[in-house]
């Protein structure tokens, strides 16, 4: 989208930590939202509700997003792979993710957190601006593939823009279109608007981001399950509330996914909803999965890939179920995080692979037909 990658990276990382400090699966049941359009919370469905339909909607959503980010991110639409990916090896590494990396997202994530829970209205402006204006670049770099296709690429050439260095034609010209759909959500709040913005979110995420090893990705998902359960269930005896519930409550940005209940029990449209980084954290694994199975040429429904969509299937239907439920604030990531690591590493381990899963893929060359080299 006429970017550099290592600031595309900075970007995403940045953003992936505010989203991740404000996940919005661990929401208080029964919250309510005043009006459309005043930024308060979306209200949940009531604290003896019984559980509905719409808890499992939510997984089936959440994996079709997964499916197609893992496959955008190791294809993107309409690119010719031609055996090898077409970008310099320093701009394949600026999207990986290392082990240190893994401990600063978290301690990242956690001050983000401890900031917005102090300093609510100020943090509220402060993430409201910036989600905008990353929700304008990603919905762009959503569906430009798709307007450059139809348009038959008439606008690709690139010309240069101050500050920004060289940018396709079809870029200037999709920005204004964009802008405007961040801006009908800020007006409207829009839970159709949100949900289209976050699910671009969702994609920029995980085609910037990716994990380079079984270790990292392990890592990563291990400090985000003590993540959840110390700021969802320990945190209010030392500040007093329960710091990630209210800053979740608090906050009415597009970082979640919203999907209206069944049976609405209110006078105010109640939603269940689920937390990008409970779809993004989980789901850089599942693209280092179909990464791994397009290096050993291994069908996708049948390696790496399908064993921990399952996993992370059966995780959050588990969690949805208990949510659904019980209505208590509930971390999703103890669910998710053995549902996708242990089929992962049960695949490995049945395989033989599982040394070389944990230090990871090396070659930065796509396979294609017959060719066996390491996808990135």
């Amino acid at each position: 989208f006429g970017m550099p990658k290592r600031i595309l990276l900075v970007i995403a990382v940045m953003m992936l930590c505010a989203a991740v400090a404000v996940d919005a699966q661990k929401y208080k049941s029964g919250a309510r939202a005043s009006r459309p359009g005043s930024g308060a919370p979306v209200a949940t469905a009531s604290k003896h509700s019984p559980l509905d339909p719409s808890n499992f909607l939510v997984v089936i959503i959440a994996a079709l997003i997964l499916i197609y980010g893992a496959n955008r991110a190791l294809r993107p639409p309409f690119v010719d792979m031609g055996g090898t990916s077409g970008e310099s090896a320093d701009d394949q590494e600026a999207g990986e993710m290392q082990l240190h990396t893994t401990f600063m997202f978290v301690i990242v994530s956690s001050c983000s957190l401890v900031l917005i829970f102090y300093f609510m209205s100020a943090m509220s402006v402060l993430i409201t601006i910036l989600f905008s204006l990353i929700s304008s670049l990603s919905l762009g770099a959503l569906v430009y593939p798709y307007v450059d296709r139809i348009t038959e690429n008439r606008y690709s050439r690139e010309v240069e823009v101050p500050y920004l260095g060289p940018m396709p034609l079809l870029a200037i010209y999709m920005t204004p279109v964009c802008i405007a759909a961040v801006v009908g959500w800020l007006v409207t709040k829009s839970w159709l608007l949100n949900n289209l913005l976050a699910f671009s979110l969702i994609i920029f995420f995980l085609t910037s981001v990716r994990l380079s090893s079984l270790k990292v990705a392990s890592s990563l998902l291990i400090l985000a399950f003590f993540y959840d359960i110390f700021w969802v269930f320990i945190s209010s005896s030392i500040f007093g509330k329960n710091v990630m519930v209210v800053v979740a409550t608090g906050l009415n940005v597009p970082i979640k996914i919203l999907v209206p209940l069944i049976y609405q029990t209110g006078v105010t449209t109640q939603f269940t909803l689920i937390g990008l980084g409970d779809i993004v954290l989980p789901g850089l694994l599942l693209c280092f999965s179909l990464r791994m199975d397009d290096a050993k040429g291994i069908p996708m429904r049948g390696g790496y890939f399908a064993a921990t969509m399952v996993g992370y299937i059966v995780g959050l239907t588990i969690c949805e179920i208990v949510v659904g439920t019980l209505h208590v604030a509930q971390p999703a990531m103890i669910y998710l995080v053995p549902g996708t690591l242990i089929p992962f590493a049960l695949v490995a381990r049945r395989r033989g692979e599982l040394e070389m899963a944990w230090e990871g893929l090396k070659s930065h060359q796509r396979i294609h037909d017959d060719d066996e080299a390491a996808y990135p």
